[in-house]
């Protein structure tokens, strides 16, 4: 079984990737921030041309209100075009588990624009993620990692370790684990924003 996975969720890049039933990472690609609608595409041909998955899977959020959006809609195209299951995964589930290897209380750390964080903690276990709290948006300002906890982040955040260039293993990683929860509903997919999120658009929020 293979899965091809988007996380747009990032507001300075992008990783999308073709990976195994076991969260090995088959092929991927890795774009800026900017003007994701243009590259995706091109990014999504040559994973497809590695092999056609047999389900897809999206980062819902919380992130970037436009990179989100553009992530989502590629990979709701994609399931309806192919009839593939489409699955989700949460934006600060794929930070946790970029934590260096043998941590197993990770906070997950994501800049939240406009002086804010986006902010996680989790107990890992293999492949497995527990979530200590939920997913909470707090002004950088006073955020400090929690104790015994090791901060991770894709940004560049003050007090978590930089964790980027393992972006691509902890998305394959995070797509493998999600196979094992029920598709979700491909109509009416939305992404997820916080409370207080200012980059979300205004209405109803999920």
């Amino acid at each position: 079984m293979t899965v091809l996975a988007v996380d747009t969720a990032s507001r300075r890049h992008a990783v999308c990737v073709l990976a195994g039933g076991d969260g090995t990472v088959l092929a991927e690609q890795h774009l800026e921030g900017r003007h994701l609608d243009r590259q995706l595409p091109a990014a999504l041909a040559a994973l497809l041309a590695r092999g056609r998955p047999t389900a897809v899977a999206a980062v819902l959020g919380p992130g970037s209100y436009t990179g989100l959006r553009v992530g989502i809609a590629a990979a709701l195209g994609l399931a309806h075009a192919a009839d593939l299951p489409l699955h989700g995964i949460g934006a600060l589930d794929v930070v946790a588990r970029a934590a260096p290897p043998g941590v197993e209380l990770v906070e997950a750390v994501a800049d939240a624009g406009r002086g804010a964080l986006y902010v996680a903690r989790f107990r890992r276990g293999g492949m497995v993620l527990h979530h200590e709290d939920e997913p909470r948006r707090v002004e950088a300002g006073g955020w400090q990692p929690a104790p015994g906890f090791a901060a991770v982040s894709f940004d560049d955040v003050n007090g978590a370790e930089p964790c980027a260039p393992r972006a691509a293993a902890a998305l394959a990683m995070s797509a493998a684990a999600a196979l094992a929860a029920a598709p979700l509903l491909r109509a009416g997919l939305e992404p997820i924003y916080l409370a207080g999120d200012a980059s979300a658009p205004r209405g109803p929020r999920v």
